[in-house]
């Protein structure tokens, strides 16, 4: 029999403020993180950035601070929010039976700082030569630098500063690994390994690097006017794309035994996990696995937090996906999908979304899908709009789906004698 897994403690760094209070309370308003950047930001006019963030609040050694790229210092921020918000206090659990999953990936250089390895590694014709910047151009290079972008570097740190001496582990699969990261500490719990797992991720990509690799997927809105919050519209008639933000969601799980014993204030239960291919048969297997693996029947569902990257294609397989995993059951389902309001966060993106479920679960009210006015599809499921709907439920479903990697699903329930 499988140990229980509940969630104890919620981390957010959003475009719309630190921590999950501004966070949840966008979401209800239906209000967008979503604005104009720095009219000098030529890499793209539109983006949900984190502004007036200050590193120094969570990392007090600022040496410590050169080595860390912004992704890393967002998921610090993230994971000492839920942290605190989980009350776990450095006497408070066995740090041997505790640890960290990340979901993240290559993190991106700035360019200032690869502009010194650039002059040595032009060849005659003034263009880069790649062998020339392996041998020239990397010597005039800070000595460090690449520490400061591996995709390992956030579990890295955020174990060293919380002192977190469990299992370890970063998982590099595009936009559903921080949700895969949730769900690989949920195994961790459950078969014994740890009493305590962070799980969660991070992501800047607000820079002209980071911007590009987007861009190259060529579903990136670029709106140079009007009102840049409300492009954004998942599931819409009128999905055309995303826009890009940045951001930090990390969980505290924990062994409902040993919450329970320490008194700790239980947001919801997690009950199962799956996930398949990144294609329309593979949404379908990953929320049919989690449900399997939750022990629950599709009609026990009441509750999608959808993934709704914003696209008219990966909408359409998503909601296909859901109406087929449904059944009949759909009506009672209610839809909804916060991309809107935080941008779309890349590797954070999954557990951002598992965040925005489990304050759903714990207050009773699902959030509207903002800019949503008429659906892409003849569906039977019902997608929240214009003000929060308050529905007694019990079990919810989140989505992971990305552009590439694999499609990720996650069950959970919300726990006897929440806020609600």
């Amino acid at each position: 029999m499988k140990r229980r897994v509940v969630i104890t403690g919620l981390g957010a760094m959003t475009a719309l403020g630190e921590g999950i209070e501004p966070l949840w309370k966008a979401c209800l308003e239906g209000r967008s993180g979503i604005g104009f950047t720095d009219p000098q930001a030529a890499w793209n006019p539109v983006a949900a950035i984190i502004r007036d963030f200050d590193p120094e609040k969570f990392v007090t050694q600022r040496k410590s601070l050169k080595l860390m790229a912004r992704d890393i210092q967002l998921a610090i921020a993230g994971a000492t929010l839920a942290m605190q918000d989980a009350a776990l206090h450095s006497t408070s659990f066995n740090h041997e039976r505790a640890g960290v999953i990340i979901g993240s990936g290559v993190l991106n250089h700035e360019l200032d700082e690869l502009a010194a390895g650039v002059g040595p590694s032009l060849d005659g014709n003034g263009r880069l030569d790649l062998k020339k910047f392996g041998a020239d151009g990397l010597g005039a290079l800070f000595p460090l630098w690449m520490l400061k972008y591996l995709p390992n570097m956030p579990a890295c740190h955020i174990s060293i500063l919380s002192d977190l001496e469990g299992p370890n582990n970063t998982l590099t699969t595009g936009a559903s690994a921080s949700l895969a990261a949730a769900g690989e500490a949920a195994r961790i719990i459950e078969r014994g390994a740890a009493e305590v797992m962070l799980a969660g991720g991070a992501e800047s990509k607000v820079n002209p690097l980071g911007f590009s690799q987007y861009k190259m997927l060529g579903a990136v809105l670029e709106s140079q006017k009007g009102e840049p919050e409300k492009i954004y519209r998942p599931f819409d008639e009128h999905s055309n794309g995303f826009v890009v933000g940045e951001g930090a969601a990390f969980l505290v799980l924990e062994e409902f035994e040993h919450a329970k014993k320490r008194g700790a204030r239980i947001y919801a239960e997690i009950l199962g996990f799956g996930s398949s291919s990144h294609s329309k048969k593979g949404r379908k297997v990953a929320m049919e696995s989690a449900l399997e693996d939750a022990g629950v029947s599709h009609r026990d569902l009441e509750y999608l937090q959808a993934s709704g990257l914003g696209t008219a294609e990966e909408d359409s397989w998503e909601a296909a996906a859901a109406q087929e995993v449904l059944d009949g059951a759909g009506p009672h389902v209610s839809v909804s999908a916060s991309k809107p309001v935080t941008g779309f966060t890349g590797f954070s993106s999954g557990a951002m979304d598992l965040l925005i479920s489990t304050m759903a679960l714990w207050h009773g009210t699902i959030p509207p899908v903002a800019n949503f006015e008429r659906p892409l599809g003849d569906w039977e499921f019902e997608i929240v709009k214009g003000k929060p709907l308050r529905k007694k439920m019990k079990v919810a479903m989140t989505n992971a789906f990305g552009f590439n990697g694999p499609s990720v699903s996650m069950v959970t329930a919300a726990y006897p004698g929440g806020k609600k």
